[in-house]
């Protein structure tokens, strides 16, 4: 431990107003504070209103949120989250610092408070992910440019982050190797104004005939066995790199405790979802979550499209029609960021023809705690 600084447990409050809020609340802007020392905006920020649901723990995860003050003023945070139902070995963990209190080890001992939690909840792996606004450096091994001297590449070898920048630095230090970098990238709506007529006719010509288009706000109950079939599968299909993790497990009442808290977490999931008219299968679907508050910023949270329904352009077309549904029920809609692997070329042509262009990395790291 850092001398000069005590690192505490924050205990959740049981609602946001009063005096047994105001240390989560403290905590709440400190994470906003973080967030805009590294992007210069509030873009990863969240309302928190948004927070105390998310971390507050269910039968599928349990979050332990740590702090340390200096002076009377919360100087920096860490947190470990666990998954209850897959995953059984494995941690995320994620420590920050206020740029005033950078260089004193602060970082390290609360990194070590989380990493202290995860060994006593039995996990022999952790997680953790860096972030970068500044360009990565080239792609590797894709026909990309190449990758700069001391840069670190991951081991899906696409992509790199430079080896300087201090995130990447305090994570190798800690014992992380760099699993994967992910693309995080932003698109105006104001630059599209008309809609994307030309891009939408080509998908929902071919597609249209063989697949029904269903948008909505939430997963109505009499679909959530189908999404819950699409959501384990998006477990399992997104890249990963070489720290795999399990196959999710989702069913109904899943799906419907996903649905009660985000309600909870005054946020509305807005679907786009094609289904197979023959089979009556769910064959893809997209997401975008708008959190109130912040409902000018979207963020884009999954897509995929099944296997053996891939090839007729439906993650165009249903990204395509859930950017109009968020339009159209939320006038002040100026927005939406999203993230993707480096190696998932495909899904990254997609949004650039959209629109979408980079606005930093995300680095994925993983290590062993044996």
């Amino acid at each position: 431990m850092s001398a000069g600084y005590r690192i505490e447990r924050l205990r959740l409050p049981s609602r946001l107003e009063g005096p047994e809020a105001e240390e989560f609340l403290e905590f709440s802007r400190l994470t906003d504070a973080v967030q805009r020392q590294i992007w210069g905006h509030e873009d990863r920020c969240s309302p928190p209103e948004y927070r105390l649901r998310v971390w507050r723990d269910s039968p599928y995860d349990e979050t332990a949120l740590f702090f340390a003050r200096a002076g009377g003023r919360m100087a920096g945070r860490a947190w470990c989250r666990v998954s209850l139902k897959e995953d059984l070995d494995r941690a995320m963990v994620r420590a920050e610092v206020l740029d005033d209190f950078s260089g004193r080890g602060l970082g390290r001992a609360l990194l070590d408070a989380a990493l202290e939690e995860a060994r006593r909840r039995g996990r022999t792996v952790a997680d953790a992910f860096t972030e970068h606004p500044v360009p990565a450096s080239g792609p590797a091994g894709s026909g990309g440019s190449p990758v700069e001297d001391g840069a670190v590449v991951p081991s899906t070898g696409t992509g790199a982050l430079r080896a300087a920048e201090r995130p990447v630095r305090f994570a190798r230090a800690a014992g992380f190797s760099l699993n994967q970098v992910v693309r995080f990238s932003a698109l105006d709506l104001a630059a599209h104004d008309g809609g994307w007529p030309a891009l939408a006719a080509a998908p929902s010509a071919k597609a249209s005939a063989e697949y029904e288009l269903m948008t909505w706000e939430g997963v109505p109950p009499e679909h959530r066995a189908g999404m819950a079939e699409l959501f384990a599968r998006m477990s399992v299909d997104a890249p990963q790199g070489q720290s795999r993790t399990d196959a999710a497990v989702w069913d109904a009442e899943r799906v419907a405790a996903l649905e009660a808290m985000l309600a909870e977490a005054g946020t509305v999931p807005l679907y786009a979802v094609a289904r197979h008219r023959a089979t009556g299968e769910f064959a893809a679907y997209t997401a975008l979550w708008v959190r109130r508050g912040k409902e000018d910023v979207a963020d884009q949270d999954d897509t995929l499209v099944r296997a053996g329904h891939r090839g007729r352009s439906l993650g165009m077309w249903i990204k395509l029609a859930n950017l109009a549904q968020y339009r159209a029920r939320y006038p002040q809609a100026a927005k939406v960021v999203t993230f993707n692997a480096e190696e998932n070329a495909h899904m990254l042509a997609i949004n650039e023809a959209i629109g979408f262009r980079p606005a930093g990395h995300d680095g994925e790291w993983y290590r062993s705690l044996r």
